[in-house]
């Protein structure tokens, strides 16, 4: 189990989840990365239940997309101090996704399964979540 990180918006993501989600099979949906603003990381997560549906996938409930803000300080530099960033295509399907403090700020460590792997370290670190499943997405009405 991933111990939740303690940033700015972490206990919404836990509320709508009921624990803090390890992000396995989620989805990278963007990366903005600003010179002036840092980085922007949005992940299509969703909980994957026990029910199989009628074509033999399993139900997924409670889509969300959760984006994950770095920063610095000032705010007039991005404050970014590490980027790694590889493969990133039309599906960034993740392994995990971890949060981890470090010294001079946090990291976010996306762990690829297919598609989009890497780190983007910063000085500061919040996250929001957005209810509901992304325009374009496969998942329609709760299943895949």
């Amino acid at each position: 189990m991933f111990e939740p990180p303690d940033i700015p918006g972490a206990n919404d993501v836990i509320a709508w989840f009921g624990r803090w989600p390890t992000f396995h099979d989620a989805e990278v949906t963007s990366i903005t990365l600003d010179r002036s603003g840092g980085a922007r990381i949005s992940i299509h997560a969703f909980e994957m239940t026990a029910e199989v549906d009628v074509s033999g996938h399993y139900v997924l409930a409670k889509h969300a997309i959760v984006t994950f803000s770095l920063e610095g300080f000032p705010r007039d530099q991005s404050g970014l101090t590490s980027t790694k960033i590889e493969g990133f295509n039309y599906q960034n399907v993740l392994s995990s996704a971890a949060v981890n403090k470090i010294a001079g700020g946090y990291e976010l460590v996306l762990e690829g399964c297919y598609g989009v792997e890497g780190s983007i370290a910063g000085e500061r670190m919040s996250v929001n979540i957005q209810p509901g499943i992304p325009g374009g997405s496969l998942y329609t009405g709760g299943t895949r």
